[in-house]
């Protein structure tokens, strides 16, 4: 009697169970929508003569939490130090997360120095030295 009383009672609690579980459903909390990182792929420490653009153009990755590439987030780029010019001040990440700039050196030789941000997050710097 008391094993038929056992499975009557589990019987009504797994539907129970099933149903608030399915009905609450799962989340893990995170947006993973959201960049978390940031990083230099290319172009850094580049040398080129005045007026004359850099062989490679300079580039980063952007990630969210879980390494994802974020696709479609505004990279904003700034000359910090050394003179010359960007081909625009900012420009977008593709389905791989990446996003590239062209820099083309000033009229003084000298380091300069670029800088990548997104957001919220720490930029990151590109180096450069232009020659006479």
């Amino acid at each position: 009697m008391r094993a038929v009383k056992r499975q009557m009672l589990v019987n009504r609690i797994i539907p129970f169970v099933l149903a608030t579980v399915a009905l609450s459903g799962c989340t893990l909390g995170t947006d993973i929508s959201q960049p978390s990182t940031m990083a230099v792929v290319g172009g850094d420490s580049q040398t080129v003569p005045v007026n004359t653009a850099l062989p490679d153009s300079l580039s980063v990755v952007v990630v969210g939490s879980f390494y994802e590439p974020i696709e479609n987030e505004t990279v904003s780029w700034t000359v910090v130090s050394g003179g010359g010019t960007l081909t625009a001040p900012t420009s977008k990440t593709d389905v791989n997360g990446l996003a590239w700039m062209w820099y083309t050196a000033g009229s003084t030789a000298g380091a300069v120095k670029i800088q990548a941000k997104v957001s919220n997050l720490a930029p990151v710097t590109f180096d450069a030295t232009v020659t006479p």
